[in-house]
């Protein structure tokens, strides 16, 4: 049985390059969803390389990093959503589409935001040359406009992209405890990384980010 969750949404710099944050609001109020925490952020480099973590061993790594930070854009900042629901992830990446904005899933018959509005981009090195994966193929940036949780992950990336005090109270899911008269996360997102990715010794995993 479903039950009800969080789900990170990011509208990514190209998002908000095309003014879609209006859309995307549109098309996810018409689900049985709730709205528990909305933000504009100009987000950190560290922030952004311990959200894309799980691929840091891939060719394109330090290029998904430059994209969310708005090095391909006019834009540095995003908006950073979380939403609340019933099946909530599963509902919302249902409409923005799969990752590769040119896959299509079939039998369905609606276009999905990322369908509509995404991209894909060869990546190239500093010395513009295509870079190659570890089969041969050309490394393809996914300019998706957005950006929602896998199941999975939502409690991860809900811990990295807000604190609690941030998430409206009636639909806070997850565990807090008060210290000096602020609110964190019981589990923090410190432990969850760990979880995730065992004890990693890097030096992007700054103490005060990961304690947030």
């Amino acid at each position: 049985m479903s039950e009800t969750e969080h789900c990170l949404v990011l509208i990514k710099p190209d998002g908000v390059e095309l003014s879609l944050t209006g859309e995307v609001l549109s098309h996810l109020e018409r689900e049985d969803l709730f709205l528990v925490g909305a933000k504009a952020v100009q987000p950190s480099y560290n922030t952004v390389a311990l959200h894309y973590f799980e691929h840091s061993n891939k060719p394109f790594y330090d290029d998904i990093i430059k994209y969310l930070l708005g090095k391909y854009h006019n834009f540095s900042w995003i908006y950073a959503f979380v939403f609340a629901g019933i099946d909530a992830c599963n509902t919302i990446r249902s409409i923005a589409g799969k990752t590769n904005p040119l896959d299509i899933d079939k039998g369905k018959k609606i276009v999905t935001l990322r369908q509509k509005y995404g991209k894909n981009i060869i990546v190239k090195d500093e010395n513009n040359k295509e870079i190659f994966d570890s089969e041969g193929h050309v490394v393809v940036r996914y300019e998706n406009v957005i950006h929602a949780s896998f199941s999975d992950a939502a409690e991860y990336e809900v811990k990295l992209w807000f604190s609690p005090e941030e998430i409206i109270l009636p639909y806070r899911k997850y565990d807090t405890v008060e210290k000096d008269g602020r609110l964190y996360w019981k589990k923090p997102f410190f432990s969850l990384f760990k979880e995730r990715f065992g004890d990693v010794k890097t030096d992007l995993l700054c103490r005060d980010l990961l304690q947030k």
